[in-house]
């Protein structure tokens, strides 16, 4: 919920502003209508965003540590000189 309502608030944002949008604007659901109060809403939103980011880092689910992405490091062959030696 904390990292899903961020995402809904964007794609919501025009028509929760169009009810303050002045009367004589010609449209009222444009993004430079209000372009003030529409900023400082995305950046509310990106920081309850960053909250949730934060808080399942702490629960450890993010994938942020060199064990969590073991399965796609691959190492080389370790070439030994004792054996090339040998016939």
């Amino acid at each position: 919920m904390l990292l899903a309502s961020p995402f809904k608030a964007f794609a919501g944002m025009n028509e929760a502003f169009a009810q303050f949008a002045p009367k004589d604007s010609t449209n009222t659901r444009a993004f430079t209508t209000l372009l003030l109060q529409k900023v400082a809403y995305i950046l509310c939103n990106l920081l309850t965003l960053l909250v949730g980011m934060w808080k399942c880092n702490q629960m450890g689910l993010l994938p942020v540590g060199t064990g969590d992405w073991l399965q796609f490091e691959h190492r080389g062959e370790v070439c030994n000189p004792f054996f090339s030696i040998l016939p």
